[in-house]
């Protein structure tokens, strides 16, 4: 009995492909037990296998349990950083719109000098003359193009609201940029016509008014000495063909008279 049981699962079984019509054989393979389940046993690891691959490199992995939910929880956690990042550079960029708002249109600026001359870092600055000379000292390594060679009619007065100086020139004369940088504003306001706004490399800021016209777009480069605009008569703060000019660092007007030379001054 034990000899017909061992018989009969050492059997080979042979697996035949035909013909029907002719039943000429096609294909034909053994098989036994053995070979059946080496076969079922390698299609198992290969299907865990493929699946193993596919959910380790490609989206399906955010379905697994537990695991999509670690990765989607790391994802989340440096989209809110990021997000955080972006709404502290909004907020930066607001401000710095702001005070070039003021800038260009001169409203309100003396608040905000106000404020700046109070607090600064926790400390309290000086008087306008101090920061001059902090500039000076901080850029006395520069050379600034003279914009515009000609007569002061006004100096810079921070208290009355006057903010830079006004130069007389002779008519259709040439405004130049003082150092070379990127124009961040140029276009038409009313109170002071045709307005030219140079970035510079160190944080200052040039600003140029009441121009007849304007050569330079927003996002040009410039070199030093480059013609930017025409002197001019525009806008309704004006009483005569000049090139008001001003300089600001750090949302603080500087006397532009302590950077450049104006020759007939």
């Amino acid at each position: 009995m034990e000899k017909r049981k061992k018989k009969k699962h050492s059997e080979n079984l042979r697996f035949v492909v035909m013909n029907e019509d002719t039943f000429r054989e096609k294909y034909s393979f053994s098989l036994n037990l053995r070979n059946i389940y080496i076969l079922l046993s390698s299609i198992v690891v290969i299907f865990f296998l493929l699946m193993f691959l596919l959910i380790a490199y490609t989206p399906i992995k955010h379905l697994v349990p537990g695991y999509g939910d670690i990765e989607n929880n790391t994802y989340i956690l440096k989209l809110n950083r990021y997000i955080d990042n972006l709404e502290t550079q909004m907020k930066t960029q607001e401000q710095y719109n702001k005070s070039l708002r003021k800038i260009i249109l001169g409203n309100d600026t003396s608040a905000m000098v106000n404020n700046a001359n109070k607090t600064m870092i926790g400390r309290k600055i000086p008087h306008t003359k101090n920061i001059n000379n902090n500039a000076k000292e901080e850029f006395k390594d520069l050379q600034f193009v003279t914009p515009l060679n000609g007569k002061i009619n006004k100096k810079i007065e921070v208290k009355s609201g006057h903010y830079g100086v006004d130069i007389a020139g002779i008519k259709d004369s040439p405004i130049k940029a003082i150092m070379r940088g990127v124009v961040i504003f140029s276009d038409w306001s009313t109170e002071t016509g045709n307005t030219i706004i140079i970035q510079h490399p160190n944080g200052m800021i040039s600003v140029y008014k009441h121009n007849s016209s304007l050569y330079k777009e927003i996002g040009d480069f410039v070199e030093e000495g480059e013609v930017i605009g025409v002197i001019g008569n525009t806008g309704t703060l004006t009483d005569g063909p000049h090139l008001h000019f001003e300089l600001w660092k750090n949302g603080l007007p500087l006397d532009p008279l302590d950077f450049i030379d104006v020759q007939g001054g």
